[in-house]
């Protein structure tokens, strides 16, 4: 049979609708999706016992939140720049240039974890591993549509948050328990291993339908082009704003206590050592796999309109984290409750974030896609530090549970201010259809 294209190559989005065609198990995602296994688990690895190490050294829980909040200054300064990236170049090349610099980095810090330069030492390497993220993430989020059929985007999406959390469980339980038993040295060599082999991968294995958008200015009049697109597209769509702004205000207020707060409370409020800190990391990612199953499993359950209550369900496990804290429990006692609240909690906390993930991808045309979502982790990430250095100043101050309260109280507001603004957005949809 003659080729119906007679020897010409696809456009663009003929690639995307070949592609797409095979649904969701397509060797290209795959392929993708390995390449992230191997960088995440050696990220989780990194973000997780790296900073441990210091506050093992000092017991200082501002100097804790500070060092991971440092991480996250040039996350969310690169982030616009990961959107532009994920859109005008092959995001392959992106992929295999991270894992070689963060493999290069790791090299580079065990000769001075021993020394007095151990602080700067690893601030910079927790900057370089964030500013990796902000680079590769939105390639990874962007190349979705690409690889699978249109119906399939929400599946895949969670497909991806549940490899996240996967390898969240694996990162901190078999980092903590090495890191325990064994010291810093065989950490810092995994994580050699898992970004000299994610690179391989994307370099040997990773295609993505890529078809050069045109440019007819310098980088930077290209840049602030694209960017400058994106926000009028996105000022265009109230609802979606308000989604990236609840995103922000969610990991101000929450994520930041279970990040900077978790560790602290393990280690220095109840005692524990670093393997119960790690099991309790895993609990978390167990709780997020849980969540991205329920998604997975049924597609279009939930809606942009249940994050409200979703958030709110989040908001409940953190004011019963306060409860047990603040309960006359031995310490063993304590952190079981908190093992049994964490895992539901997350699971919630997931299946929100897959919803909105998946609403700002669907509802994005395929050239900005890599630029919403860069736009929407730039202000999440920027209240990330802000939140993970005040609940580290906090933590010096006054008690755990405290804290936990005022985070539920917090995210509770976040929840009622969501539900109102979701419920005007339908007001004005009705009035607009009626008009007509």
């Amino acid at each position: 049979m003659k080729n119906i294209n007679n020897g010409k190559r696809l456009t663009g989005e003929k690639k995307r609708a070949t592609g797409r065609d095979a649904g969701i198990a397509t060797p290209r995602f795959a392929a993708v999706m390995a390449s992230q296994a191997l960088s995440l688990l050696g990220m989780e690895i990194l973000q997780f016992v790296l900073p441990l190490h210091l506050l093992n050294l000092t017991g200082s829980g501002a100097l804790y939140g500070g060092v991971v909040a440092a991480g996250f200054v040039p996350y969310t300064l690169l982030a616009p720049v990961g959107g532009v990236i994920a859109d005008r170049t092959r995001k392959r090349g992106v992929m295999v240039a991270v894992g070689a610099a963060l493999a290069a980095a790791m090299v580079d810090y065990l000769p001075l974890a021993g020394t007095l330069a151990v602080v700067p030492a690893t601030v910079a390497v927790l900057m370089l591993a964030f500013a990796a993220q902000a680079l590769e993430q939105p390639c990874v989020q962007s190349a979705i549509p690409h690889l699978v059929a249109p119906a399939e985007v929400e599946r895949a999406v969670a497909l991806v948050n549940q490899l996240g959390m996967l390898t969240g469980i694996g990162g901190p339980v078999v980092g903590g328990l090495a890191f325990g038993f064994f010291g810093l040295a065989p950490i810092v060599v995994a994580c050699v291993v898992c970004f000299a082999a994610s690179a391989a991968v994307a370099a040997f294995a990773v295609r993505v339908p890529y078809e050069p958008p045109a440019r007819t200015a310098g980088a930077l009049a290209t840049a602030r082009a694209d960017l400058a697109e994106a926000l009028g597209f996105l000022r265009s769509n109230p609802l979606m704003w308000r989604t990236i702004l609840g995103a922000t205000l969610v990991n101000l207020f929450g994520s930041s206590f279970f990040n900077v707060c978790s560790p602290y409370i393990v280690t220095e409020t109840l005692g524990l050592s670093n393997q119960f800190m790690g099991a309790l990391q895993g609990a978390l990612a167990a709780g997020g796999l849980v969540g991205g199953a329920v998604v997975a499993a049924a597609p279009g359950r939930f809606s942009i309109r249940s994050v409200p209550r979703l958030l709110a369900c989040v908001a409940g496990g953190i004011a019963l984290v306060a409860a047990a804290l603040a309960a006359p429990l031995p310490a063993l006692g304590t952190y079981a409750a908190l093992v049994a609240l964490y895992l539901p909690t997350m699971a919630v906390c997931m299946c929100m974030s897959v919803v909105a993930t998946s609403y700002l991808q669907m509802k994005s045309p395929g050239t900005l896609v890599g630029k919403v979502m860069a736009l929407t982790l730039m202000p999440a990430n920027f209240a990330t530090p802000l939140g993970q250095l005040a609940y580290g100043m906090a933590l010096d101050l006054v008690p755990a549970w405290a804290i936990a309260l005022t985070a539920a109280g917090a995210t509770v507001a976040v929840a009622l201010w969501l539900a109102q603004t979701a419920h005007e957005a339908q007001r004005q949809a009705g009035a607009s259809f009626s008009s007509r």
